[in-house]
């Protein structure tokens, strides 16, 4: 029997000023409906494009195109403006609010792991296929920017970290089919259209993720690992695990299976900071890790993206290292219970 996904209904409570509001108050993927007038975006006063319908289901063998979802494509700007609606809502806010609490880092982080997944490289359907969609466009929740952290990585230079310099989408059927199957969305590997192929990273998937995928951009010659967009997810719905997720910086009390990690690799060491200085590699020129990616993105990706509506702000700092603010990071595990720092705080999780 074909099965109908739609989120239901669900109204999203705010703790009152000054305080912070606990997971348990923040929905996940599957449990919102748009279709509300809780959802006016507060910034613009339209409701974002952010979830489609999907109808079908790809049955045991992995038919992923029995799913048909009523998404259509859209522009950089919508899809970007209808996540980081997402997210505000989620810290109880509004995009313009978020925005302008941002530092650099993180807003940049936001921008190059959307660019990727809405460039030809993340195209969801194969060669020959009318339907242009993207990931991106399927993407339906947006649950937390991890910034850099001063410190963290293989060389402890704030570049890196498993936990930092990293966003976490939530996507629907369709998608979560396809990336987990990813060779039929480009079975003959044509250039031009979906780029997406198994990770060679020596680490694997990253806890409690069970599959990594990535997007090759460049390679040295005697360099183990390629470099370029690495995401990380569960191959199937039945390894989820919320203990396990409860662990990762952003995403506590997520209980969407689709929840998926993406970052890029930039060097070696697979630092991931777009506003770090990385030495040429292989086919890339080298430079702060933004200008690898015009490199090898595809698109535009905006780095002057501002929300549609708002007002032009500046970042909240500009520090490499994102100056100790996380405002884009979701809920983290305090003790026992998931806690989700409010905006102007700083972040609490780190």
């Amino acid at each position: 029997m074909a099965w109908r996904w739609i989120p239901p209904l669900i109204t999203i409570a705010c703790a009152p000023a000054g305080n912070t509001p606990d997971s348990g108050l923040l929905p996940d993927a599957s449990e919102l409906d748009t279709s509300s007038d809780a959802w006016q975006g507060a910034d613009s006063g339209t409701k974002p494009d952010a979830r489609s319908t999907c109808v079908g289901d790809a049955g045991t063998n992995d038919s992923c195109y029995a799913i048909e979802c009523t998404t259509g494509v859209h522009s950089l700007q919508a899809n970007r403006d209808r996540l980081i609606a997402d997210l505000a809502q989620r810290k109880c806010s509004d995009s313009c609010t978020l925005w302008a609490a941002l530092n650099e880092a993180e807003r940049y982080i936001f921008l190059m792991d959307t660019a990727y997944l809405g460039a030809p490289a993340s195209l969801l359907y194969p060669p020959g296929s009318s339907n242009l969609e993207t990931a991106l466009d399927h993407a339906v929740a947006l649950y937390s920017i991890n910034g850099p952290k001063a410190g963290e990585g293989i060389l402890l230079n704030g570049l890196g970290g498993n936990d930092y310099n990293r966003i976490y989408l939530g996507f629907d059927p369709l998608a979560q089919c396809v990336m987990r199957n990813y060779t039929i969305a480009n079975p003959s590997q044509q250039a031009g259209y979906n780029a997406w192929t198994k990770s060679d990273d020596l680490g694997g998937p990253h806890a409690p993720f069970t599959q990594r995928d990535m997007i090759p951009w460049f390679k040295a010659t005697l360099d183990p690992q390629t470099q370029g967009p690495q995401f990380h997810f569960w191959h199937q719905d039945s390894d989820y695990t919320q203990s396990g997720l409860d662990q990762r910086l952003g995403v506590c009390g997520v209980t969407d299976p689709s929840v998926t990690e993406l970052t890029i690799a930039f060097d070696t060491v697979h630092d991931s900071n777009p506003l770090g200085n990385y030495p040429s590699d292989g086919a890339s020129n080298g430079g702060y890790g933004w200008q690898i990616t015009n490199q090898f993105v595809g698109v535009d990706p905006n780095w002057t993206y501002m929300p549609t509506s708002c007002p032009t702000t500046t970042p909240l700092n500009t520090s490499t290292t994102g100056g100790g603010t996380f405002n884009g990071m979701g809920p983290c595990l305090n003790g026992s219970a998931c806690t989700n720092p409010t905006l102007g705080d700083g972040g609490a999780c780190p």
